[in-house]
């Protein structure tokens, strides 16, 4: 089970191949289009509104997605999380609801999150079809964003953890995320050693491992967890990075993360 790098229309993305046979759709979108380095989906770091509009154009077309029902939601770095029963067309709604998570069980209402370093999160009841589509960033982590969302799969719909597959995509790894040693404590009181790491006089949070042992610790198996190893950081020439580039701004963008359920 892996992310799998897939070209369409000139576009380079990465998709979640495990969830196709149950007809859900997941991907995560690179800054690669047409052999440039430009595909940024960020409106914040943009020369034009125009530029952006044009390039959801082309994500929208090339994914066969319709623009008229997708859902976002106006991202806080929190934990809250929406359930979602209708989608919104993605070119005249100016979002104002905050949350960092979305759940739905409509089939074809587009889930999408906004990402320049921060993780995603696939979620997926293969019993239920329900899917949930996480923006775990740090606060959000540390806020338990993805144990959250897990027990509200359970209590507002009976979901059984066995019945899940999670994925974890892109984003920034563990050499990268160097934090401050206030966040550090606050980590390492929330979680194991392993996911907070010193070196001198360094601190490092792994995100990543984080967010599986919210899983693991929720009865989600490891089998059932798919983690990307692609860190956006590292990988200049497939991904924008607020924290690679904060002190360059005309080389920041965005990425975003998308899922639903074709069937």
């Amino acid at each position: 089970m892996a992310f799998d790098k897939v070209f369409v229309n000139g576009l380079e993305i990465y998709k979640v191949s495990e969830f196709e046979q149950h007809g859900v759709e997941a991907f995560f979108t690179t800054r690669r289009y047409l052999g440039t380095l430009d595909f940024n989906l960020s409106y914040k770091w943009a020369g034009s509104r125009n530029e952006i509009d044009n390039n959801f154009l082309v994500l929208f077309e090339s994914l066969k997605i319709n623009h008229r029902n997708i859902y976002y939601a106006k991202q806080v770095h929190g934990n809250g999380i929406i359930i979602v029963e209708k989608g919104f067309d993605f070119f005249e709604h100016n979002q104002q609801i905050e949350a960092d998570g979305l759940i739905t069980f409509k089939t074809d209402v587009v889930l999408m999150t906004f990402h320049a370093d921060c993780i995603p999160v696939y979620i997926f009841d293969r019993e239920k079809r329900i899917i949930s589509l996480l923006h775990s960033g740090w606060r959000g982590t540390l806020q338990h964003i993805t144990k959250r969302a897990l027990e509200m799969l359970s209590f507002k719909f009976g979901c059984n953890m066995s019945n899940l597959t999670v994925a974890i995509g892109p984003g920034i790894c563990k050499n990268h995320f160097e934090v401050g040693e206030d966040v550090y404590n606050a980590f390492l009181k929330q979680f194991p050693d392993d996911v907070c790491i010193q070196n001198r006089t360094k601190f490092f949070v792994d995100l990543k491992k984080a967010i599986e042992k919210d899983l693991l610790d929720s009865g989600v198996e490891k089998e059932q967890i798919i983690i990307s190893e692609l860190c956006t950081y590292e990988d200049e020439d497939l991904f924008f990075s607020y924290r690679r580039d904060f002190k360059n701004p005309e080389k920041l963008g965005g990425m975003v993360a998308i899922m639903r359920m074709v069937r």
